[in-house]
């Protein structure tokens, strides 16, 4: 159940005019989407660079709008009650910082070069199973998603978990303000979002933001394997954060990842939790995906949350898309197998994949798809040109590279793997549908802007939903 939002709490909440005087109107959610509204959504009108949210209230309207969050009355505007507002956005923010003030979950804020979102999953996961649990869906979490996902925060749940996205100075500090976590994680801080950042010290930096909005009495969660883990630790004393905990492979870490076995299709997890040494088993995942449950320990631990009940649910995990899904295909009369890392690509989570790669076992060619990493600045040439070790050392067969930095690292790489660049998804796919054979393994891998799920989504066929 959604807080009991009526039209003349948003409007006053919003600073907001209206239309129509109705009494006893309720709205049950918000959206952004004219194209997946529910039925009795406020729909709010937001303008961006390449939409005007305004030019789709009819849109809104037939898929079960309420009414509509506006900034422009004199647009076309269907026969449904709104508020109007000079800034859409910000009344947004409003009534997120209102769901935040009255809301009694235990909130959790997640940022990170590398691992939020299967972070976010993992604890969505682990929570669930203690009590009601709110995670914001997807990519949600920029300045738009994080209000808008606070927005439609249940009044009775118990854990609220955001993730925390940003690309320059003052976003996390701002979005960390919003949401006020009694929790506060940095899962990586990496080489990405060097566009706006330049250095990876400003991205410890922005990231470290976080620690200015968590409760004084809550805790920080961070990896101690990470760049500027030290730095972060520091800070977050400086802060008078209560509780500190760190997770990783490093010895200094207070939840530390000791050993893996696997057995048939399970891994068996060996970690010092503290002072003692505990074993749980897990889906075969790469050391990342390893990493990331024990940050769901140390959360637990700060909770005091029994750590069996945890382990249990960790045994069940499930990547999201596009984030290393072990697919296996059929075409015609070949069975060959896809490895979907379509959502994202940095040096960190390329250098992660591959290692993961060369540890499987397949009877077949090793192929990967490499698309180009973006956001990483005046660098991006020697970044892609970086990886030229990793992925010799990856013992892959073939690779196809797609993208113009991928160019570059497609001309230095050893004239003994085979190789193919193309600057066209749909001229990669048919090539590569054409070489692929059963007992084939291909690996795909670049960043969400090339739109290389499209690729998986074809090859995998209708069964597999990106």
């Amino acid at each position: 159940m959604l807080l009991n939002w009526n039209y003349e709490k948003l409007k006053q909440i919003t600073n907001g005019t209206n239309n129509i005087n109705i009494k006893n109107f309720k709205v049950t959610g918000f959206s952004i989407d004219s194209r997946s509204i529910n039925k009795g959504d406020l729909f709010c009108a937001l303008k961006g660079k390449n939409h005007d949210g305004h030019d789709f209230l009819f849109q809104a309207y037939k898929k079960g709008a309420s009414c509509f969050l506006l900034s422009d009355a004199n647009k076309n505007i269907p026969n449904l009650p709104y508020i109007k507002v000079d800034n859409v956005l910000h009344a947004l923010e409003k009534i997120a910082e209102n769901v935040r003030k009255k809301n009694k979950a235990r909130f959790i804020a997640i940022t990170g070069s590398v691992g939020k979102t299967g972070t976010k999953e993992m604890l969505k996961l682990a929570l669930g199973n203690i009590g009601k649990t709110f995670a914001n869906e997807g990519n949600f979490n920029n300045h738009i998603g994080v209000p808008l996902s606070l927005s439609r925060v249940p009044d009775n749940t118990n854990f609220c978990i955001l993730e925390l996205g940003m690309n320059k100075f003052g976003e996390i500090k701002k979005l960390s303000n919003l949401v006020s976590p009694e929790i506060g994680i940095i899962t990586a801080i990496e080489n990405s979002h060097l566009e706006g950042l330049k250095t990876l010290k400003n991205i410890a930096k922005a990231k470290s933001e976080i620690l200015d909005s968590i409760q004084k009495d809550g805790c920080f969660i961070y990896n101690a394997d990470t760049n500027f883990s030290e730095n972060l630790r520091e800070k977050a004393e400086n802060a008078n954060i209560k509780t500190i905990i760190s997770y990783g492979k490093s010895k200094k870490a207070n939840i530390q990842l000791l050993n893996k076995t696997k057995v048939d299709n399970k891994s068996i997890i060996e970690a010092r939790y503290f002072e003692e040494i505990i074993t749980w088993k897990m889906p075969n995942l790469g050391d990342h995906w390893y990493i990331n449950s024990l940050c769901i320990l140390a959360i637990g631990k700060y909770f005091r949350i029994n750590l069996n009940t945890l382990l249990t649910a960790l045994e069940k995990f499930q990547l999201p898309k596009g984030r290393g899904n072990f697919l296996e295909i059929e075409k015609g009369l070949k069975k060959f197998y896809l490895i979907d890392e379509s959502y994202n690509s940095n040096p960190a989570s390329l250098s992660a994949a591959l290692r993961q790669f060369r540890q499987m076992e397949i009877s077949g060619n090793k192929i990967v798809i490499l698309g180009d990493m973006k956001e990483l600045g005046e660098n991006s040439k020697n970044f892609h040109l970086n990886m030229k070790k990793c992925v010799e050392e990856s013992y892959v067969d073939v690779v196809f590279t797609i993208g113009k930095f991928m160019k570059s690292l497609h001309q230095v790489l050893s004239s003994n793997i085979e190789k193919y660049h193309f600057e066209d998804i749909s001229k990669l796919e048919k090539d590569i549908m054409k070489r692929v054979k059963s007992d084939d393994c291909i690996l795909v891998k670049g960043s969400h802007s090339l739109q290389l799920y499209s690729l998986v989504k074809n090859i995998a066929g209708d069964k597999y939903d990106i």
